[in-house]
């Protein structure tokens, strides 16, 4: 082989080996035992719990974050105004525009992205309320999931039961938030007001709800209620077709018309 015959095979196995990529397969079994024997099972148990606990306030989380852009580029006494004009409403703000770094202009529709975003009027506060609801389930589902699947202990019904609870407090605590952003924006003109009583209410309402499926075990009583109705439904029919199994094996090892006196 020539020299540069060499060179170029030299240079493509070299090109071949940057670009290569590699494919691992894992089962779920060996990623969870991958990551028990990285951190321990205690600890990897622990971080699933601690996820799923921290998930349910990832809405105020996000929502402080909006709070602090808002309260920066408007100031912590920033005004605004609703008006309408014709079919279409409009937000109006105080002071100097020209200091403002998001919202540069006076006047907005309520539609407006920005608005939106930025939770302001009505209907960005609806929408930040319904977007940290989203936020949240999606966050606690999964987690909820990995949480079942790192446990030896956990029934399917377990599962069910603490998701279902779940979604419940989401959806109960974004209701109350909306009913009580809209209260206050409809009471004040501090454009941040909304915003920061949906962060308050949104984590004492959270809290509270916690508090009290801890105390009246509400999350345990549907999982209690769950297994009963398993074990009343498809448990009994399970019980019933091996009763009906075991009694043809006896036929069918004694000889007997395999059937007869369930069949026929």
């Amino acid at each position: 082989m020539s020299r540069s015959n060499a060179a170029r095979s030299k240079n493509i196995k070299s090109k071949v080996k940057q670009n290569s990529q590699v494919i691992d397969v894992f089962s779920t079994e060996q990623l969870i035992k991958a990551w028990e024997q990285k951190t321990g099972k205690e600890t990897a148990e622990l971080s699933g719990v601690v996820l799923r606990d921290g998930a349910n306030y990832a809405s105020a989380i996000v929502d402080s974050v909006t709070a602090v852009r808002m309260i920066k580029d408007l100031g912590i006494n920033g005004r605004v105004s609703l008006k309408t004009v014709g079919t279409k409403q409009y937000v109006i703000f105080k002071g100097y525009a020209g200091i403002r770094s998001i919202f540069s202009s006076t006047r907005y529709l309520a539609t407006n992205p920005k608005v939106v975003d930025m939770a302001i009027g009505r209907v960005g506060v609806n929408n930040s309320i319904v977007s940290g609801a989203r936020l949240t389930i999606f966050l606690v589902v999964p987690l909820n999931i990995l949480n079942h699947i790192l446990s030896d202990q956990q029934t399917m019904t377990q599962l069910i039961g603490k998701t279902a609870t779940d979604l419940v407090k989401v959806g109960v605590a974004a209701a109350i938030a909306s009913l009580t952003a809209t209260a206050v924006a409809a009471a004040t003109t501090l454009v941040a007001g909304p915003l920061i009583v949906v962060i308050i209410v949104g984590l004492a309402v959270g809290l509270a709800l916690d508090a009290l499926d801890k105390q009246f075990g509400v999350t345990d009583a549907l999982i209690k209620a769950m297994d009963k109705a398993f074990d009343s439904t498809v448990g009994e029919f399970a019980r019933q077709l091996n009763k009906v199994e075991r009694h043809l094996r006896w036929q069918a090892i004694n000889g007997m018309p395999v059937g007869r006196g369930i069949f026929y």
